[in-house]
């Protein structure tokens, strides 16, 4: 297939393809005409990407993946650090968020009752009047 319908099946635009084949993540085959021919297996590996992307994995960590899935030499003490260390990284982030949450769950409740005590003195002002 070419870039066009790749890019239409797998929803990553034409620029994010160059990109990716640039750093390595796909590599399509060329025609004697120059054009780029992508295969099946380029699809099966963008939605890969994509879904490693959506649980955090940076580029860098899904190229070490993909490098490792296609020499079929998957050294599975480096394939548990890589998931040790995005777990770190995901309990870092859950922390900070709860952390976030909590400051924010305290700024609302002074807020409301600052809403309140206003609502309270707008509602006695408009009464003397």
């Amino acid at each position: 297939m070419r870039i066009g319908e790749l890019e239409t099946r797998s929803g990553a635009s034409r620029h994010t393809l160059r990109y990716y084949e640039k750093i390595g993540l796909i590599s399509p085959s060329r025609r004697t005409n120059n054009y780029r021919v992508y295969t099946a297996q380029t699809l099966q590996d963008l939605e890969f990407i994509q879904h490693a992307q959506g649980m955090g994995f940076s580029l860098g960590e899904i190229g070490e993946i993909l490098s490792a899935r296609r020499s079929k030499a998957i050294d599975c003490a480096a394939g548990a650090a890589i998931i040790s260390r995005k777990m770190a990284d995901i309990e870092n982030k859950m922390s900070r968020l709860k952390s976030i949450h909590e400051y924010l769950n305290k700024e609302r409740a002074t807020l409301s009752a600052s809403a309140a005590r206003q609502l309270e003195l707008q509602a006695k002002h408009n009464l003397s009047e």
